[in-house]
């Protein structure tokens, strides 16, 4: 079995954290105005977004190709 490559470990990060956002973004839809734990999805979507922002950080510094690499 073979270690995986930078781009494909930061590939399955972002996917990760895309599914936490995706999830986030659906159970805040779906709350009821009044539901205390809006405030709690809110906080994991926000850390969620973050973290997929630093990843784009994360590529630069590993000298991961991006889409905007191919274009």
């Amino acid at each position: 079995m073979t270690e995986p490559t930078n781009a494909e470990v930061v590939h399955q990060l972002k996917n990760h954290l895309a599914v936490v956002v995706g999830f986030c973004d659906l159970l805040i839809a779906e709350a009821p105005d009044d539901d205390p734990r809006t405030a709690d999805l809110l906080e994991v979507h926000k850390a969620a977004r973050q973290a997929m922002a630093l990843m784009q950080d994360v590529s630069r510094r590993l000298r991961v190709p991006t889409l905007e690499d191919h274009e």
